[in-house]
């Protein structure tokens, strides 16, 4: 009798950390379901993430001993070196929308090393994919790294550029008439300010304008459809408003099973782009249960010098215990971000670091809040620790997240001075009040409440029988039938 054909996935990250992390803990799902998976990046943010210490294994070697099979390519982006990248978006996805010719000639000159490909997993954000797709007559998998209502809105600009709601006018958006309606899957009404902040140029000719429109018409040559989200948090209905006729499965938190599992039976692979300083999980052990703020603003987020000194200065006034990162490119070094003495004041009650292991942080019981800017991976981690949030968008569609956060699942709070205005400077005395009514306070105190609700129904979810983890076998088995009818 013959065995079942194994079913190989090309996963395609966006090439930047935030992207190549969930989609790395995907391609380990997959793997671990009995999928070959080559996991293709950029060579750039291959050599900055990927790159291990001389005296450790390879990554690929490392998944072959925890039974994964994952291999490792990358193609050059076609930017000089010393190119910011993300920094400079427009350029960075302009050179991204040329790499389609390139993956499908790396693919074919190394198809002898691997089964045949079954199908290729893309983040939402690459539009080159479909050329990919097109070329080895396979079917493209559109692996969503925002919320379901989030990734709506993403696919659907064609239309809301048509209603006449981008280019967004800030001054009217949040008016009950100009609330957005008209997007398919049951959702709740957005704000035009919920989407990104690229679209508040009045300028629709603007690159940036310009590229978000394709990349969402991209979106109508998917074959198939996951979330890093679970249903539950916004319901399975939500999830047919991505659909477009082809199947549309929330698989997420996709982190959160390998987790769960307990460090001794992971795969361990460093995808940050800085080392995490694990004496701060030390310094957590000493702090009372809840009594901890975690402040951090992701990998690629900057502000000014300026309110980065009122954010220091507001987490003194608060009286309350925190740990910060503070990167060493979120502005011109720590010695111009600070205030002069902080850390010497501070000792003790706060603690600064360039970097953090997240995961760990937030699932640590003296953890009881999150200063995030709302990216969908800090959000998605801290609902699934039932950790609170006070938001602190900046751009893309964190806005989203944020008011989502705060006034759909009811586990965020936010700045008011900020609601109208993104850049405006956010005064100590206001983040004073809002991390003290987070902490301690009966608004946070609710917010809690709800938060622990949500991280029971994310465990639930990825866990046997749950609603992720029946998905993720629906897609195994849709991707073993594609195999088996090719012959593979």
């Amino acid at each position: 009798m013959a065995s079942t054909p194994r079913p190989h996935a090309v996963v395609v990250p966006f090439p930047a950390q935030g992207h190549v992390n969930p989609l790395l803990h995907f391609a380990k799902l997959l793997a671990a379901r009995g999928f070959f998976v080559t996991f293709l990046n950029t060579e750039w943010i291959e050599h900055r993430i990927f790159k291990p210490p001389n005296d450790e294994p390879t990554v690929s070697s490392r998944l072959e001993q925890q039974g994964m099979k994952i291999r490792f390519l990358s193609v050059p982006d076609g930017l000089p070196q010393e190119h910011p990248r993300a920094q400079v978006l427009d350029e960075f996805f302009l050179a991204l929308h040329k790499l389609g010719p390139a993956i499908v000639r790396l693919l074919q000159s190394t198809a002898d090393e691997a089964p045949p490909i079954t199908c290729v997993v893309t983040d939402c954000l690459l539009a080159c994919t479909h050329q990919v797709t097109k070329a080895l007559g396979v079917p493209r998998v559109v692996f969503w790294t925002m919320c379901t209502s989030a990734s709506i809105a993403s696919s659907n600009y064609r239309l809301l550029l048509d209603k006449g709601y981008i280019p967004i006018n800030v001054e009217t958006a949040r008016r009950p008439e100009n609330l957005i309606t008209c997007l398919p899957g049951e959702i709740p009404p957005l704000q035009a300010t919920d989407l990104p902040s690229f679209f508040r140029v009045q300028d629709t000719s603007d690159v940036m304008f310009q590229i978000l429109l394709y990349e969402s018409d991209i979106q109508k040559y998917a074959d198939y459809v996951v979330v890093n989200v679970f249903e539950e948090l916004e319901g399975p209905k939500a999830l047919a408003g991505l659909s477009n006729g082809c199947p549309a499965l929330a698989i997420g938190p996709v982190f959160l099973p390998e987790f769960l599992k307990g460090t001794e039976n992971h795969a361990k692979i460093a995808t940050s782009l800085w080392e995490d300083d694990m004496d701060c999980l030390q310094w957590l052990d000493t702090q009372a249960l809840s009594s901890v703020l975690y402040v951090s603003f992701g990998s690629i987020a900057v502000m000014s010098t300026a309110q980065l000194q009122e954010l220091a200065l507001g987490l003194e006034k608060s009286g309350q215990p925190f740990l910060w990162v503070v990167r060493p490119d979120i502005a011109e070094g720590m010695s111009a971000v600070l205030p002069e003495g902080f850390v010497e004041r501070m000792n003790g009650r706060g603690m600064v670091v360039q970097w953090a292991p997240q995961l760990k942080v937030l699932s640590h019981p003296s953890v009881g809040g999150f200063m995030t800017h709302s990216g969908w991976n800090s959000t998605l981690e801290s609902i699934s620790f039932g950790v609170p949030m006070i938001g602190w968008p900046i751009w893309a569609e964190q806005f989203h997240n944020c008011r989502f956060s705060k006034e759909v699942w009811k586990v965020g709070m936010d700045f008011e001075s900020r609601l109208d205005n993104a850049s405006v400077l956010v005064k100590r005395e206001e983040i004073e009040k809002v991390v003290r009514a987070l902490m301690t306070g009966p608004e946070g105190k609710e917010l809690r409440a709800n938060a622990a609700k949500l991280k029971e129904a994310a465990t639930k979810a990825v866990m046997p029988e749950g609603s992720s983890y029946r998905n993720l076998d629906k897609f195994t088995e849709d991707m073993v039938a594609r195999a088996s009818c090719w012959g593979t």
